[in-house]
């Protein structure tokens, strides 16, 4: 699959595949007589649906859609986001960031070996100023990643690099007002 063209069908094809699943999920737990299973998991279902509308609401419109539709893209790869969103007017990062995200994951993408559980976490941030912490394991022994920054509008920190972990953190040039 080309990783930049998705169509839409695609995207809701995948999204009542999930939603179905999820419900089958919530369906056995319920059949099991697990109603803590089932509130963990309504709880899961609402934290993604409220990172969705929270990452809108600061201005990183493309960045959210990246990461709805990453799954669809980067079937090999399981992506973990977490927010902490308290300042908007992050959208002047936004092509930036995608741009950074979308090359780091290009990148990183052909070293996967298909038997090992691969795993993204993304820690998105907006206080005073925008970072991203990025987390990644896996064998990087053979990768250049990091020789590419976006425009001067982050700062690449490397908090770790590895032949097997990628920890850095993205952090914007600016402060958000």
């Amino acid at each position: 699959m080309d990783h930049n063209e998705i169509t839409l069908n695609e995207v809701l094809r995948h999204t009542m595949h999930d939603f179905l699943n999820n419900m089958y999920l919530l369906q056995m737990n319920l059949d099991m007589g697990k109603p803590e299973e089932v509130r963990a998991l309504i709880k899961k279902y609402s934290q993604k649906c409220n990172q969705f509308f929270d990452l809108n609401n600061i201005g990183l419109y493309k960045t959210n859609e990246w990461l709805q539709t990453f799954s669809i893209k980067y079937n090999q790869l399981t992506l973990d986001v977490q927010t902490s969103l308290l300042n908007r007017k992050a959208d002047k990062y936004d092509d930036a960031l995608i741009d950074y995200l979308n090359r780091f994951v290009q990148a990183i993408y052909p070293h996967f070996r298909g038997y090992q559980e691969q795993l993204l976490k993304l820690h998105i941030i907006s206080d005073e100023f925008l970072e991203i912490l990025i987390d990644i394991r896996g064998d990087w022994s053979n990768n250049n990643w990091q020789d590419e920054l976006t425009e001067g509008l982050f700062q690449l920190e490397i908090l770790e690099a590895t032949n097997n972990s990628i920890k850095v953190k993205l952090i914007a040039s600016g402060r958000l007002e």
